[in-house]
């Protein structure tokens, strides 16, 4: 009797999974329909979109006008408002700002007791600020193709002057008019000349080698 019961109960359970799979699947069936028929008016949307497409174009042509700056304008654009006293004022006048420029010292050849004071200096410095500071080392790489350039054209007014010393000093010699006293003060002068000459030349030479492929790095802090 209970076996029976236990069948029976099985087959209901049976039925009932098999409506409910039938069920899912006349969903599925559905579902899948509903998606062919939207995939297929897609097109005709595509097709009215282009066709509206160059009239949103249309819209967005503006005529652009020209940009006017002033000098208020630019202000806008900086962090502060205006120089005034050597001082920088930020904020409508509710903050002020100086940049002091230092000169470096070369620590590590100092003494020990230079080295002492120079610590000392610095640490009494930082106990008398009322005020944040803030320290910048700005290092930049200098150019000096304009400098050489400025150096080649003096030592050619040297050359120049140079020459012109020693022809006159020749024709001083050969005039036989001049004292010797006179011949020895003019080839004193003319050697102030070589030697001022031969001078800028070793230093041109010099400081082009130092910067070949180097480069020269100026520190400002």
């Amino acid at each position: 009797m209970e076996n029976t019961v236990i069948s029976e109960m099985l087959m209901w359970i049976l039925i009932g999974m098999l409506g409910l799979l039938f069920l899912l699947i006349i969903v599925y069936i559905i579902l899948k329909l509903k998606t062919s028929a939207k995939k297929e008016e897609k097109p005709e949307e595509d097709i009215e979109f282009m066709q509206d497409k160059p009239k949103n174009k249309e819209k967005k042509k503006k005529n652009t006008e020209a940009i006017t700056y002033s000098k208020q304008s630019i202000f806008d654009f900086m962090e502060f408002d205006e120089v005034q006293d050597n001082m920088i004022i930020q904020k409508s006048g509710k903050r002020y700002v100086m940049v002091v420029e230092c000169q470096g010292i070369n620590y590590d050849l100092m003494s020990e007791v230079e080295k002492v004071s120079v610590e000392e200096g610095f640490q009494q410095f930082l106990n008398t600020l009322r005020h944040p500071i803030q320290i910048y080392i700005q290092t930049r790489t200098v150019n000096l193709g304009k400098s050489l350039a400025g150096y080649r054209q003096k030592i050619r007014e040297i050359e120049m002057k140079y020459n012109k010393m020693l022809y006159e000093y020749r024709e001083m010699q050969n005039s036989e008019i001049y004292s010797n006293a006179e011949l020895d003060k003019y080839y004193y002068e003319l050697t102030k000349q070589r030697n001022l000459l031969e001078y800028g030349v070793d230093i041109l030479n010099n400081t082009e080698k130092m910067s070949l492929n180097k480069n020269v790095l100026n520190k400002k802090y």
